[in-house]
């Protein structure tokens, strides 16, 4: 990761730093995130191509910070090479179009085909790598999407990407070029396991309610009244002190008071017995799934970043400090161990949710991921997390780490 003053700088001291960790292997795929307030971001990504050769490069904008192994900063890039001979990549785009995004199945299925010839060559792991802008994307939509293409085999990983907290200009990288139109879909095939873990640490403080009224991604009732009181209400009663902005209180709810859905959840860290997180929280707890406010219209309802049903189950979270450091850090411990390796290395997407949560401390959670790891990470803070595991149900969050670790 480099913060260097301009996007063409860092993309290649950053790509330079990355190229030289791989020790003269080959890269293959590139995952650069890089800050769209550097005025010069567009030739983020050509810049990278120019250092690492012919790799497929993928991402997109980062959420008010970039890391790397030992440093974060609020404008960088951050570069993350996955190379060598043990693994294959396919990518593909699909236009953004209907609210469901079935576009993107027709990609993930080109993806999952690819996947299928690799496996025969010895490459039997695959994960999917995906990626869309962020604010204008329904997460749960994307995940059904792109799972309904690739199939259940598919490991999934991925985000929807930030925009500096600016809320209206969230891009993805796709080839050599910063893109607001399209859904990255990229196929990893490895012949060792990828380790994916997921973990936020927020728990409910609220009562139990059931969403009576949804449309889509936005949230209008809960328990037959407007659903903006009805979460208002509860946050107070945990201690909350909402601001009365409308922006500020839809950014005050998604940093310190998220919704959880509590019902349909299902593990998402390590089945692995010897592992303290199995269970996707300490001795078995699962989590609740996160939702985020992106922002509260004129008549109260709430744009989330992923569609509720109508009849879901929520409370009101909350987390503190050393919640979320903790559960961080037990993404990163899980990953591994789904690795089933010595570890290479890691790509960490977290919410800019933590960012906010955290404030000085954040920094902290990167370098415990580090530390849990043992080698290189990258990464940025993301509006949107993708993680599961072929038994997982559920796979789009909030407010979470998630831990992509490569096996060496």
């Amino acid at each position: 990761m480099s913060a260097a003053a301009t996007a063409t700088l860092a993309a290649r001291e950053a790509a330079t730093q990355a190229l030289e960790t791989l020790q003269g292997q080959t890269p293959k795929l590139a995952i650069v995130f890089a800050s769209v307030s550097y005025p010069d971001v567009e030739l983020a990504a050509r810049t990278v191509r120019s250092v690492v050769g012919d790799a497929q490069i993928v991402g997109g904008s980062s959420g008010a910070c970039v890391f790397g192994s030992d440093t974060t900063a609020s404008r960088g890039v951050s570069v993350v090479l996955v190379g060598g001979d043990g693994l294959e990549v396919e990518s593909r785009t699909a236009q953004l179009g209907s609210p469901s995004l079935m576009e993107t199945v027709p990609a993930a299925e080109k993806v999952a085909q690819a996947a299928d010839r690799a496996a025969l060559r010895g490459f039997g792991h695959f994960a999917c790598l995906v990626f869309a802008p962020g604010i204008s994307v329904d997460g749960e939509a994307l995940v059904a999407a792109v799972r309904k293409g690739a199939g259940a085999h598919a490991q999934l990983a991925g985000a929807l990407t930030g925009d500096d907290l600016t809320m209206d200009r969230p891009k993805v990288i796709f080839g050599d070029e910063l893109r607001d139109d399209c859904v990255v879909v990229t196929g990893i095939f490895t012949k060792t396991p990828i380790g994916i873990a997921a973990r936020h640490g927020w728990a409910a403080v609220g009562p139990i309610r059931t969403v009576t009224r949804a449309d889509g991604i936005h949230l209008i009732e809960l328990d037959g009244r407007p659903a903006l009181d009805v979460w208002i209400e509860d946050a107070v009663r945990a201690g909350a002190a909402p601001p009365t902005d409308r922006r500020e209180l839809a950014l005050y709810l998604a940093n310190h008071y998220e919704l959880g859905i509590s019902s349909g959840s299902s593990p998402r860290v390590a089945v692995n017995p010897s592992d303290p997180t199995t269970g996707n929280g300490p001795r078995g707890v699962s989590e609740l799934i996160a939702r985020a406010p992106f922002a509260i219209r004129e008549d109260g309802a709430i744009r989330l970043s992923g569609s509720l049903a109508d009849g879901a189950a929520v409370r009101i979270m909350h987390a503190s400090r050393n919640d979320l450091l903790r559960a961080s850090s037990e993404a990163a411990a899980s990953a591994v161990l789904r690795a089933g390796s010595r570890v290479a290395g890691a790509l960490v997407l977290a919410c800019s949710g933590r960012l906010a949560a955290l404030g000085d401390s954040f920094p902290q959670e990167p370098a415990e991921i580090r530390r849990q790891i043992g080698a290189p990470i990258g990464g940025a803070c993301v509006f949107g997390e993708i993680a599961r595991n072929v038994r997982d149900v559920d796979a789009f969050f909030n407010t979470t780490a998630v831990v992509i670790a490569f096996a060496a």
